[in-house]
């Protein structure tokens, strides 16, 4: 068989690199081991809940993500600007300003705060001319009065320029860099450590300060949000821009060259060759590519009578990150009050992921989890409904420092490898690093082509 591109893997990075070699006229065959698209973005319909297997959190603002497919297609459900932190017994909230016009800036911490047994609030808002203004009345429960000056001064930057400055500069590891920036413990392990804990599975600060950052970005800037369709509507809309035929299931690789593929069916020959598999796959097909640290994810999907559950009808609903000593929880969140359409009516569909493997079985891992998560969201646990607990072993790729966010695609002519551990390790990586798989065949190949 010959092709002009073989595509080794039918995740989002290898199904972005093909839609976009198609569009530019070339032959494409993807070839995927299992018997359905998506990798690690799968979802099921279970009992009228769309249940995912790694509760990918995306986020309004990743511009790749919407050029691939529009918020209404996705039905994007976005969460309240910011994040709630539940600390020492008390939850608070760290807001942000959400979806900015072309005319605003974002990033000093701003606004009051209201403390009572509950609820802390701490409030981000529209940057002032000078960030130092923000905290001449701010009265904020974690970090010191140095810690507010020097996290505005930061925060400003980040929301005021592009979000790829974030990822330049020296190369650290958090904890190294933010006791160089002299934060405190307090908010080290209030609020930073458990943040990125939440989003990056690194409770130990070993990720690039860079990516810290980066990640501290979506803070000030747009709203972290659920895909209301499920994530499979994304991998649908991928799999729609390819000719039908493209895609052959079941079929298992074990030599790829730049001029040929070899499967347990045969051999294809091809112009250029896309390895697009998971990281473990990539490296056993092309010995000596960098190893990334990954951990694995468990995702725990529950419902309740969303009656049960506390309302503010003024406010979105949050993504909680859990920062209690010992808490199984890395962060939880009421997806089907950002996205209905991931629960039938009357229900809510509550998704809480953990990190790593702590050696619990799944229904003591349940049981641990079920205890936090009565108190974070006030519901008794009798009250709650287990639906599907997912385990996906190789789930995450870490930012371990040092990191490189925009490893080469191209190992020589002829021969790319894509994923999110070549970008940024999440869907807006995937879906930029297959994009760059895609320019650099093109370039090689000599194929002109301009995306719209």
């Amino acid at each position: 068989m010959r092709t002009d591109v073989c595509v080794v893997g039918g995740g989002i990075a290898g199904l972005a690199a093909a839609a976009r070699l198609v569009a530019a006229g070339l032959a494409v065959t993807v070839l995927e081991s299992t018997d359905d698209p998506g990798g690690r973005a799968r979802d099921a319909r279970v009992g009228g809940f769309v249940l995912g297997d790694g509760a990918h959190l995306l986020h309004t603002t990743w511009p790749t993500l919407r050029q691939t497919i529009s918020p209404a297609e996705l039905q994007l459900g976005g969460f309240a600007a910011g994040i709630r932190i539940c600390s020492g017994g008390l939850t608070g909230e760290v807001e942000g300003t959400g979806d900015l016009g072309s005319g605003e800036r974002a990033g000093a911490l701003a606004g009051s705060v209201q403390v009572n047994d509950v609820v802390r609030r701490v409030r981000f808002g529209a940057a002032p001319t000078r960030p130092q203004q923000t905290f001449s009345a701010l009265r904020m429960p974690i970090g010191t009065a140095a810690d507010k000056a020097r996290l505005s001064k930061l925060l400003y930057r980040l929301g005021t320029t592009a979000p790829e400055r974030a990822l330049h500069g020296p190369e650290h590891s958090a904890a190294d860099s933010y006791a160089v920036r002299g934060y405190s413990a307090e908010l080290v392990d209030q609020f930073l450590r458990p943040y990125l804990a939440a989003l990056a599975a690194d409770e130990d600060l070993a990720a690039s300060v860079r990516g810290a950052d980066w990640l501290l970005r979506l803070l000030v800037r747009g709203r972290f949000a659920v895909a209301g369709a499920g994530i499979n509507a994304l991998v649908r809309e991928l799999v729609r821009r390819l000719p039908t035929g493209t895609i052959q299931f079941g079929v298992r690789v074990h030599t790829v060259r730049a001029d040929r593929v070899v499967g347990v069916t045969g051999e294809i020959r091809a112009r250029a060759t896309v390895v697009a598999a998971d990281p473990y796959g990539a490296m056993e097909l092309l010995p000596g590519l960098h190893e990334p640290r990954m951990r694995s994810a468990t995702t725990l999907w529950h419902s309740v009578d969303d009656a049960q559950l506390p309302f503010e009808p003024d406010r979105a609903p949050s993504v909680l990150v859990d920062a209690e000593p010992g808490s199984p929880i890395a962060r939880t969140a009421v997806v089907s009050r950002a996205a209905p359409g991931l629960a039938p009516p009357g229900r809510a569909l509550v998704a809480t992921t953990v990190f790593g493997d702590d050696g619990k079985e799944p229904a003591a891992l349940d049981r641990a989890v079920l205890g936090r998560l009565s108190h974070l969201h006030g519901v008794p646990q009798r009250r709650w409904e287990t639906l599907d607990i997912r385990h996906v072993e190789h789930a995450v790729v870490t930012m371990q420092s040092p990191h490189n966010f925009a490893r080469p695609v191209r190992l020589i002519k002829g021969l790319y490898v894509c994923g999110d551990h070549r970008d940024l390790p999440n869907v807006e990586g995937a879906l930029q690093s297959g994009h760059r798989a895609a320019k650099a065949v093109l370039e090689d190949l000599d194929v002109r082509y301009s995306p719209g």
